[in-house]
């Protein structure tokens, strides 16, 4: 016998109940539940796409043994490893579909998840990370990768979960890359694990730029992650080809002390050409528990910066720069919008 979609059977289901329920109904509540019946119906039918987007990592968090994968990574500190992981992104249905790529999986009928949910964790040891990933890039329509380094306080599922909005907000069809650190819940701690992620994570950009045949590299950096994002370009040993490939370093609300940066980062850097875009914030929650820690001006406080040349600075304080995907202001334009533009 042939088998319903879920869809037919939904309809099948409601309009069984709908006749059941009439038939002892007086006309008034009759009327009230077709209307309810009908919208539900209409809800359980449409067939919104719903896409997975796969993802590659790396990641100096020791594995938890969970199969869950959600919970594949603690917040320890491990060796550093490398994979690929899936993640389910919920229909927007302003943002609609996904542009197909090769790191792209589109099904149709009704969403699994109503928010973006890391469905499978793959390991995979160093050649097969650069096997695949390559394999990946060949034949797809952007030959590009984006690595972001998420900052304070994050999880792998949400660097994970981050990235995949960020590519979908992006609508961007190359490569996405995650590095994932060990963050904690404690601010102190959590900068000692920033630090010393640093020769992972040089490590990590090496293999990105020397082993993928993507054109153009981007990388992105959120809150705390920045620092070590900024020490790992400085000190990563590429050739001058492979060093050009990296196009672009974004840093979003960053938590740098801005005189290290102007003084011991910033003149590091000479070995990039890549441009540098730094968004401030006066309303980051992070930026603001930065404060309460650390005495300082932070990389990005909202300050004249007319001494630190050849940075474009972009004050996003009326925008959410969190990267969580939970609004904050009511009157809200998207970080993505800008971004997009600068990676185009």
């Amino acid at each position: 016998m042939k088998k319903l979609s879920l869809s037919k059977a939904a309809t099948v289901v409601l309009t069984l109940i709908s006749l059941l329920l009439v038939c002892g109904c007086s006309k008034s509540s009759t009327d009230t539940f077709n209307k309810w019946s009908d919208d539900l119906t209409r809800a359980l039918t449409t067939e919104h796409p719903f896409q997975e987007i796969e993802l590659f990592y790396g990641t100096d968090r020791k594995a938890s043994g969970s199969t869950a994968p959600e919970k594949a990574f603690s917040n320890e500190q491990g060796n550093l490893s490398w994979g690929g992981c899936t993640v389910a992104i919920p229909y927007d249905k302003e943002i609609k579909d996904l542009k197909k790529s090769r790191f792209t999986m589109t099904s149709y009928g009704l969403s699994p998840t109503c928010s973006y949910e890391v469905t499978d964790v793959r390991p995979l040891p160093q050649r097969s990370f650069e096997t695949t990933l390559s394999k990946r890039l060949s034949d797809n329509p952007e030959n590009s990768a984006l690595v972001f380094v998420h900052g304070f306080n994050v999880s792998f599922a949400e660097a994970a979960k981050r990235t995949a909005r960020m590519s979908y907000k992006l609508q961007y069809q190359g490569a996405p890359l995650f590095f994932s650190w060990p963050a904690q819940s404690d601010y102190l701690q959590d900068e000692q694990n920033a630090d010393h992620t640093v020769p992972q994570l040089v490590e990590f950009l090496k293999v990105v730029a020397e082993k993928s045949t993507a054109e153009n590299i981007y990388l992105i950096g959120s809150s705390m992650g920045c620092e070590p994002l900024c020490e790992a370009l400085a000190k990563v040993k590429l050739n001058p080809e492979e060093m050009d490939r990296i196009k672009e370093l974004i840093l979003i609300a960053p938590d740098i002390n801005r005189n290290k940066f102007a003084e011991k980062i910033l003149p590091r850097l000479h070995n990039t050409r890549a441009h540098i875009t730094v968004y401030t914030s006066s309303r980051d929650d992070k930026l603001a528990l930065a404060h309460k820690k650390r005495f300082g001006v932070r990389l990005g406080d909202v300050v004249n910066n007319a001494d630190l040349p050849g940075i474009d600075f972009v004050d996003a304080s009326d925008v959410d720069t969190s990267l969580d995907g939970k609004p904050r202001f009511v009157k809200q334009t998207s970080i993505y919008n800008d971004i997009a533009n600068v990676i185009k």
